[in-house]
């Protein structure tokens, strides 16, 4: 018979907060989208407003996989490369 895993999980997911414009705003990784703190809609990091936010905020999109990751302002003057396909080629 096959094998089960159990995955532990510490505890719920904790959404880094950028801040854009004044407002507090979750950015899911995951979902490729900022979500505002007070109140619960979405923008999308393909959307207009989302790739403005993206580049302020140190948002960036690896191309070949999508995978998205928050970069330090400082660290945007570096070459980088994706941590999960090791890609040099981000959007931000």
């Amino acid at each position: 018979m096959g094998e089960t895993k159990t995955v532990k999980e510490a505890g719920p997911r904790v959404l880094p907060i950028v801040i854009y414009e004044g407002e507090q705003y979750f950015a899911d990784l995951r979902l490729n989208e900022f979500r505002p703190v007070r109140c619960f809609e979405s923008i999308a990091f393909d959307s207009e407003e989302g790739q403005i936010m993206c580049r302020q905020t140190g948002v960036v999109i690896c191309q070949s996989c999508r995978m998205s990751a928050i970069i330090s302002s400082y660290n945007l003057q570096k070459p980088l490369r994706c941590m999960r396909c090791f890609s040099s080629e981000l959007i931000s």
